[in-house]
């Protein structure tokens, strides 16, 4: 059977029962696999390529491991995934100053009930301006995935070994009376103000990464930044969702649009 980072899990298992216990041998993460209750709620939903984040692994680790027992690789599928782990921990820290609704669904998965309609009426009962925090056994990539295209955007932590805290907000609009002054510059006065920090700048890339990872590396990152220092940013676009926190800061904002999908940001007071 030819597979790729697109196999859902329970293809693999259906095909070769014996699949899970190549899967449990790649780390200790996949060992949650062996469990019925939770193989039920997870294998019809995860991919290949989800489970290697939910594990923390590579997708080519995972490929191979099944390669192993017999499995064909289908490349052609399977290039089209980066095999690198995209995270999606971040700090919850920017949820405190709004209420936070809590739902632990580990007494629901132990009953083995699948906890997915329960959350879904959560998010649909959640107040406005609240936080729902999810704490579950496992991060919960496919509700992620599936709430990030109703608008939501999430944050997910691991308190301690086993525990996982998922927190869901709806990203909603951002006000103009909301947003900080963004200084337009064209590009010889964006260099210009760059080039004052001299060596005193510290560079990102923040392309890459998924909401709202972003908007939480570059909080993180400015917070940590020394006086009379500058973050110079490589985005794909305005942050809209960062730019009242860094308001609240007293940062200054200066970018320079390199074209539709690149844009150059420089932060600093």
């Amino acid at each position: 059977m030819k597979i790729s980072a697109n196999t859902k899990v329970s293809v693999l298992l259906k095909d070769k029962p014996e699949s899970i216990d190549v899967i449990a041998s790649i780390n200790k993460h996949f060992k949650k696999l062996k469990n019925p209750v939770l193989r039920k709620l997870l294998a019809p939903r995860v991919t290949i390529s989800d489970a290697a984040k939910i594990g923390g692994t590579t997708v080519d680790v995972f490929l191979n491991k099944l390669q192993e027992i017999g499995f064909e690789i289908d490349m052609t599928k399977s290039e089209k995934v980066k095999s690198s782990v995209e995270k999606n921990d971040g700090d919850s820290k920017i949820f405190t100053k709004e209420s936070i609704v809590e739902l632990d669904v580990r007494p629901n998965i132990e009953a083995g009930n699948d906890p997915f309609k329960i959350i879904l009426t959560a998010i649909k009962e959640l107040p406005d301006n609240s936080v729902l925090k999810i704490i579950n056994v496992f991060e919960p990539l496919p509700l992620i995935n599936h709430l990030r295209d109703k608008g939501y955007e999430s944050i997910t932590e691991r308190p301690e070994e086993g525990v996982v805290h998922t927190y869901f907000r709806k990203a909603a609009q951002v006000s103009k009376e909301d947003l900080p002054e963004i200084k337009l510059t064209d590009f010889s006065e964006f260099e210009m103000k760059t080039s004052e920090f001299g060596e005193n700048i510290k560079t990102i890339d923040v392309r890459h990464l998924e909401m709202p990872e972003p908007m939480v590396t570059i909080l993180q990152e400015v917070e940590k930044l020394p006086e009379g220092h500058a973050l110079y940013v490589h985005h794909k676009r305005i942050p809209q969702f960062l730019l009242p926190e860094l308001k609240k800061r007293d940062y200054i904002i200066l970018y320079n649009e390199i074209d539709e999908n690149n844009m150059n940001l420089l932060i600093y007071k």
